[in-house]
């Protein structure tokens, strides 16, 4: 007997707006201004404690002022750049046709808790969930699962009765060890074998993500 659906969760940066492209370049801007250069892309979906040890070749626990400096500054640099213009319209689309239905809706990110409910107030979705489970409120980010099972707890639900939203493989893997249905946001993350692929070239997921709720789930 198929499950039926009680809650979904969102990732924020690359699912639900499309800010990836900021905070990379508010990662490389602080990195200057803390004396270091780095000349390549940063993978997505990474916590920022991995950022910056991919950046500067530092331990954070060698170095823990550092970090704490660069860290902030990321942060509020990626803050002032944000806007509504950033959101993915598509997510916004079936974040909103959820929460007519009813169904309760929660934000699971890397990004801590003050960037989590910025970027929400920017696109207007702030309202619309219920719960936002952010990096400093656990002590292992993604791809390790405690976000996702702490959403669960909190949902009173058991995993089969959860769907994710997600576009990296750190989330991706995360909602896998979770034992989340998860669908993938962008054809990047075909290479993460999420159960349900939505490509941000089309201009409505509506119909295909019904399609595999009513596949997977029960009325």
């Amino acid at each position: 007997m198929k499950p039926q659906l009680r809650a979904i969760f969102w990732d924020l940066d690359g699912t639900l707006i499309n800010s990836e492209a900021i905070h990379e370049q508010a990662a490389l801007d602080a990195l200057k201004e803390i004396g270091f250069t780095y000349e390549q892309s940063i993978p997505a979906g990474l916590e920022n404690s991995a950022v910056f040890e991919l950046l500067t070749k530092l331990k954070i626990t060698d170095n823990p002022q550092l970090f704490k400096k660069w860290n902030a500054r990321a942060i509020d640099l990626a803050m002032m750049l944000i806007n509504e213009e950033h959101a993915i319209p598509q997510s916004i689309q079936l974040i909103q046709y959820f929460a007519k239905l009813g169904i309760p809706q929660s934000v699971v990110s890397n990004s801590p808790q003050k960037m989590v409910v910025h970027s929400l107030e920017q696109i207007g979705i702030h309202s619309l969930c219920n719960k936002f489970f952010s990096r400093d409120s656990v002590e292992f980010g993604k791809p390790h699962p405690q976000l996702y099972l702490n959403a669960i707890e909190y949902s009173q639900q058991r995993a089969e009765s959860c769907l994710c939203f997600e576009d990296s493989g750190t989330g991706i893997k995360a909602a896998k060890a979770a034992q989340i249905n998860c669908i993938g946001v962008g054809i990047d993350s075909y290479k993460y074998n999420p159960n349900l692929v939505c490509d941000l070239a089309k201009e409505s997921w509506l119909d295909e993500v019904l399609l595999f709720i009513d596949n997977n789930y029960s009325q």
